[in-house]
């Protein structure tokens, strides 16, 4: 009997009646449904709430009901076990999920008799590196980015790839982003959109004080490693905008391919420059 895990964020209007219609949609066809411990407790429905180990060892794919965030966060989580991931968008964008409400009940049939596809995406793991000591931060499925806080000044960044001086930016920071990432905050600075097939890592300068700053392209085998000069020590590392690092001085960030890959379910019928035209140009 099919397993689904479904991961919803909690804070999302109507999540709850979606939910509960998703609930019986699954149950009416015998599939199993399993949701986080603290979320199905909240949304009440306790008889479903599972460790988020356990779940990982029965389902077989997940669901999320949020926007990217969820779908960014709940990958993360999911990649180590190789548990394919698929977004329902309750958000506004929802870029990198694949089914919008309107069209719930189909997708999930299709989710239930195998009608899909599965595309991997690369991640990226972030590491710092203070007083010799190696700190794992976390695993990017978007972007990581080195950036000063608050209304601090501008930083000195120095890029290395593979050990090479590469780059140096005066500059509000630096973005590191997958190909999956680069509609992100990749985008918004003003970097390439690349289809999230393809194996790269896009570096972005954030504001840069520099006229001949642009975005750089590298292999996905390449290992990125930034350092930094402030007058000031108010310096921040995030994943996905959703974890956030406070970096020293004298700290190093590397920045590398993650031995996971995320997994996306993918529905026939809508190419990634469709999706890219609809959800950036409004058509």
């Amino acid at each position: 009997m099919l397993t689904i895990g479904i991961f919803p964020n909690t804070k999302k209007q109507d999540v709850n009646s979606v939910l509960g219609w998703m609930i019986q949609h699954f149950k009416d066809r015998s599939v199993n449904v399993r949701i986080p411990e603290d979320a199905a407790i909240q949304m009440g429905y306790p008889e479903l709430a599972y460790d988020l180990e356990l779940m990982k060892k029965e389902i077989r794919l997940c669901l999320t009901l949020g926007g990217d965030g969820t779908l960014l966060s709940t990958a993360r989580e999911l990649a180590s076990a190789g548990i394919p991931v698929c977004g329902v968008n309750m958000g506004q964008l929802g870029f990198l999920t694949e089914i919008e409400l309107p069209e719930l009940g189909a997708s999930l049939d299709r989710l239930i008799t195998g009608e899909y596809s599965i595309e991997e995406r690369l991640m990226l793991d972030a590491i710092v590196i203070r007083n010799d000591q190696l700190i794992p931060v976390s695993t990017a499925l978007n972007d990581v980015v080195v950036a000063k806080g608050g209304f601090s000044r501008m930083i000195r960044l120095r890029l290395f790839i593979d050990g090479e001086l590469t780059a140096n930016y005066p500059a509000d920071g630096l973005i590191i982003a997958t190909s999956t990432g680069s509609t992100g905050y990749s985008l918004s600075a003003g970097g390439p959109i690349v289809n999230p097939n393809l194996p790269v890592i896009l570096l972005t300068p954030i504001c840069p004080h520099s006229l001949h700053s642009r975005s750089l392209i590298i292999s996905e085998k390449e290992e990125v490693t930034i350092t930094f000069q402030a007058t000031h020590d108010d310096i921040v590392l995030t994943v996905d905008g959703q974890t956030l690092f406070n970096l020293m001085p004298d700290d190093t960030v590397l920045v590398k391919r993650s031995p996971f890959r995320a997994r996306f379910i993918k529905f026939e019928g809508r190419s990634y420059y469709q999706t890219l035209r609809s959800k950036l140009q409004g058509d």
